[in-house]
């Protein structure tokens, strides 16, 4: 059984039981520097469903955007009152032209590539729409997503493991690269997260069906 190191970092308070209890609060912390000196002229969300609810983050990082967009494969009438465009559709080949964004954001959506949305081969549908992240973001591109063992559940998501992001790492080596990782022993258990700083300790953290996410990994990703 891995044994977990014990110095973390942080830890965030339960409130949905979900991987949101960490990402949500590192996300809006995020746009709210970024934002220190004036606002965000443009933000696109990729995976905006279901970001406007209590505890999601849409609502809290509106007010420093000036214009807010999203793009998800499902539609969402509440999101949608909230931003300024919300497209339906596969951010892959968007047929409108979305690369006029100061920031990109893409919050625990790469995961589900390939598996149970842009349907196809989940690594390379993966490298895709990561590349995707890159190509719409002038300047700044947030990213979280579940990461660890090889694993795929099925018609779900499929874990981001230490190989995926190697590959990654070669499409941002011209830019800077902030990662962080956060564990839990289970959020659906009401377990919080905690920060920690070792990369290697993340990536061999399995997924288990009954407790679900154990490992996220967070890059900022500054042009």
């Amino acid at each position: 059984m891995l044994k977990l190191e014990t110095d973390f970092i942080r830890e965030f308070p339960v409130s949905s039981k979900t991987d949101r209890d960490a990402e949500a609060v590192l996300l809006i912390e995020y746009i709210k520097e970024l934002a220190k000196e004036k606002k965000i002229e443009s933000l696109l969300d990729i995976g905006a469903h279901y970001s406007a609810t209590q505890t999601h983050y849409a609502n809290q990082i509106r007010p420093f955007v000036t214009r807010y967009d999203g793009i998800d494969i499902l539609d969402d009438p509440v999101c949608r009152q909230l931003l300024d465009n919300y497209y339906v559709g596969n951010a892959i080949g968007y047929p409108y032209d979305l690369k006029s964004y100061d920031t990109v954001i893409c919050v625990s959506t790469i995961e589900h590539a390939g598996v149970s949305t842009y349907k196809g081969d989940h690594v390379m549908e993966r490298m895709k729409l990561f590349e995707a992240c890159l190509s719409m973001a002038k300047k700044h591109l947030w990213i979280s997503f579940p990461v660890g063992q090889e694993y795929t559940y099925p018609g779900e998501l499929s874990v981001i493991t230490d190989k995926q992001l190697k590959r990654w790492e070669t499409l941002t080596s011209n830019f800077k690269v902030k990662e962080r990782f956060f564990y839990t022993q289970g959020a659906q258990a009401g377990h919080p997260w905690r920060e920690h700083t070792k990369r290697e300790v993340a990536v061999k953290i399995p997924y288990i069906d009954f407790i679900g996410n154990q490992s996220i990994g967070v890059l900022e990703v500054t042009k």
